[in-house]
């Protein structure tokens, strides 16, 4: 991974687009397998054991469903709520050690259960290792109860349940990830209702068209979205999205990674932008995509032009539309407004 520059590092950076289980790194990985007597799936790493891997789809490129099978793998080597707690901590110290004032994780009940936890134990073993990071490093967090799309309508339904059942002050809102192109949008509405959160995201526009965006505007009732991208090849619901004051949290190393866009001049990150967008950044699933928050602030500058100024304004659009009380909002705005822009 490339290292940052010293003034990118500076800037005050928000991650509003990242799954916990995405956040362990091998090296955790290995660590929580070997305390848990576990031998990770044989797939999972390289051969060196420093990074994922999981398989092609036949032209080079990481395959949705692989990686998804990954990300699984990885869970299944932990087993304990201090798995939970060390992973949580570990992807806070290091985000704030790139500059990331604030972070929107999003967290799954099912793969709680995968792991052996219930939900409550979960959040509890998440806050434990949140509030040592803030503690250390000053970073705030908030969880997003997120629903699996491809483990089916029912599975969601139960996670939107357990969520209202089981209310939270950290538990901010409630969305959904997984497999675009499994099932329907509609499928899914009881869920979100069930969940009683207002705070709403929920993945569409990345895998599948942008018909899937605009399904998730009409029956979903939201406004920010997770990726959001293949919207921009549909012109009319690009000037919807615009007039909605929309916001697309865009991870751009996820996109290529897993070939959503060739390479970095077809991704539109600049064109959201200059367009109108509230647009965000996210690491969504960093480590098994070579990247951080960090990098994605980088990647903006290097391959898109961003300025400063700019890549600061990403940050005051994820302050201004996180899932954040607006005590906590007000003091996130005065660390931003704190940095000063080079002259």
């Amino acid at each position: 991974m490339t290292a940052l520059s010293e003034q990118i590092r500076l800037i005050p950076k928000v991650d509003l687009h990242v799954h916990l289980e995405g956040t362990i790194t091998p090296a955790m990985a290995k660590k929580i397998a070997e305390r848990n007597g576990v031998t990770p799936a044989a797939t999972l790493m390289s051969a060196q054991g420093d990074s994922f891997r999981w398989e092609s789809d036949g032209t080079g490129a990481g395959s949705l469903k692989g990686f998804i099978e990954a990300y699984d793998d990885a869970t299944k080597v932990m087993k304990k709520a201090q798995d939970y707690t060390d992973i949580t901590y570990d992807y806070l110290k290091r985000s704030a050690d790139e500059g990331c004032i604030y972070a929107e994780i999003g967290i799954s009940a099912d793969h709680g259960v995968m792991v052996g936890l219930t939900y409550t134990e979960m959040l509890d073993a998440i806050t434990k290792g949140y509030e040592r990071a803030h503690e250390e490093c000053g970073i705030e967090m908030r969880m997003i109860s997120t629903c699996v799309r491809h483990y089916g309508p029912e599975a969601a339904l139960k996670v939107g349940k357990i969520t209202h059942d089981n209310p939270h002050p950290l538990v901010t809102a409630f969305g959904m990830a997984g497999d675009e192109n499994a099932h329907s949008i509609a499928d899914f509405v009881p869920a979100y209702e069930a969940s009683g959160l207002k705070n709403r995201t929920a993945h569409a526009g990345e895998a599948s068209g942008p018909e899937t965006v605009r399904q998730a505007r009409d029956l979903l009732h939201i406004r920010r979205f997770g990726h959001m991208v293949r919207a921009i090849e549909d012109e009319k619901l690009m000037e919807e999205l615009v007039a909605l004051k929309a916001v697309p949290e865009v991870c751009v190393s996820s996109n290529l990674f897993l070939k959503v866009f060739p390479y970095y001049a077809a991704h539109p990150l600049r064109k959201f932008f200059d367009a109108g967008l509230k647009v965000t950044l996210g690491s969504d699933d960093p480590t098994f995509f070579d990247t951080s928050i960090g990098r994605e602030y980088q990647v903006a500058h290097q391959h898109f032009g961003f300025t400063e100024r700019e890549l600061l304004k990403l940050s005051q659009n994820a302050v201004e539309e996180a899932f954040v009380d607006e005590d906590t909002r007000a003091r996130l705005i005065e660390r931003l407004e704190g940095y000063a822009i080079a002259a």
